[in-house]
């Protein structure tokens, strides 16, 4: 019996060391499953910094969108890729469409630059904004 509990202190051992060198190798890393082109572009834009075009802080303002609204725009956003431009220089675009938890169906067009993502406007079918 007791060459049974060296084995298995062997093996916790070696499981051990292999667990401590696998989290200093990889590190915290963001990993997701994301294949499919929509949620590629939806992880990408989420990664980057979000700035407000005056038109479109005009507009957010104007549909009353929290934090948390601008959050599942780009959890839950469809690309439309027929109306998009990603090879557009020097930063491809992209026009999507989320439906908010309240029923809303905002449409918006994104910039997507190397380290920022610029929100162009935000639109709903049944508000009108007064924003140029």
């Amino acid at each position: 019996m007791s060459t049974f509990f060296k084995r298995l202190r062997f093996f916790g051992i070696g499981v051990a060391l292999g667990l401590v060198m696998v989290y200093f190798i990889f590190g915290k890393r963001d990993i997701r499953c994301s294949y499919f082109p929509n949620s590629r572009v939806l992880n990408d834009l989420r990664q980057k910094e979000l700035v407000f075009s005056p038109t479109a802080l005009c507009q957010k303002d104007c549909l009353a969108l929290d934090s948390l609204d601008i959050k599942q725009l780009f959890a839950a956003g469809s690309i439309q890729f027929d109306e998009s431009e990603p090879r557009k220089e020097p930063c491809g675009e992209y026009e999507l469409i989320t439906r908010l938890p309240d029923m809303r169906e905002i449409h918006y067009r994104v910039q997507n630059c190397d380290s920022t993502v610029t929100m162009i406007y935000l639109k709903h079918e049944e508000t009108s904004c007064a924003c140029d």
